[in-house]
């Protein structure tokens, strides 16, 4: 059966760049009931790339973000350039948003300093240009939550490739972001991250692959593409109790919503 899907992050220059060619991954996807991507920018390079991979029209419509990745040692002068290619990209229909952005002190624990400069430079920005943000957070939860409470009410965007308790999903929520399930969801042993999943409002929920990263079983282990998108929108049907196209309708329609640039709906 093909769903109504929408990829809410992905990075298509990395699953060809491990060998499947971007123009067969979105043949493939659309087959698969995939009808949009999110190509994510992790730093310079990736953000031109990005936005050249936007302007692919066939088979499945692509928008870019453009991002400085915590857990990159990326320069001063590169998030210099970062910030004004996004400035010249801020009216581009297909921009989304700036990210990946964010904490990660699982893989730079000493660097806590330095990334949380960067991440208040970024969120500034998003401010100023009234666009969202696409989160990465990494063994930084309340780090993260207390810099983002302070641009509560100024600033909106996803917590991607979500991570943590319930808890925390409803305190991000109330600081008016999305939360984003990848296919950690559907790893036997992440039954924290399914708790979030059971209960997040729905109106707040999106789901990505992160790929060419963390392909849900069947598939563990493999190299991870919008196709597999599926099974994690299945692992929250079996997690939630409302109907299953409640769920799928309303997924496709938060995820068309953060592409282009609305916050979630609390109606």
């Amino acid at each position: 059966m093909n769903y109504s899907l929408i990829d809410t992050h992905c990075h298509l220059d990395i699953i060809e760049k491990e060998g499947l060619p971007i123009s067969e991954t979105l043949s493939l996807s659309r087959e698969k009931g995939v009808q949009e991507i999110l190509q994510i920018g992790i730093d310079y390079e990736s953000s031109i790339r990005a936005q050249k991979i936007s302007e692919i029209t066939k088979d499945i419509k692509i928008n870019f973000t453009a991002g400085s990745h915590p857990a990159d040692e990326i320069s001063s002068e590169e998030n210099d350039n970062i910030e004004n290619f996004i400035r010249e990209n801020i009216s581009n229909s297909k921009f989304t948003g700036i990210g990946e952005i964010g904490l990660d002190f699982y893989h730079r624990e000493d660097s806590q300093k330095d990334q949380e400069e960067v991440f208040r430079r970024f969120l500034s920005l998003a401010e100023e240009l009234k666009c969202p943000v696409i989160i990465h957070s990494r063994s930084a939860k309340e780090e993260t939550y207390n810099i983002l409470k302070d641009y509560k009410n100024k600033v909106f965007g996803v917590l991607h490739c979500y991570t943590y308790d319930l808890e925390y999903a409803l305190k991000f929520i109330e600081l008016g972001y999305y939360i984003s399930f990848s296919g950690i969801v559907v790893f036997k042993n992440a039954k924290e991250l399914q708790e979030a999943a059971s209960s997040v409002p729905l109106s707040h929920m999106l789901i990505e692959t992160d790929a060419p990263f963390l392909s849900p079983p069947p598939n563990r282990g493999k190299r991870n593409d919008p196709t597999n998108l599926p099974y994690i929108l299945e692992k929250i049907f079996e997690l939630r109790s409302e109907k299953k196209q409640l769920i799928e309708e309303s997924i496709f329609t938060n995820s068309q919503n953060f592409i282009n640039r609305k916050a979630p709906n609390y109606a």
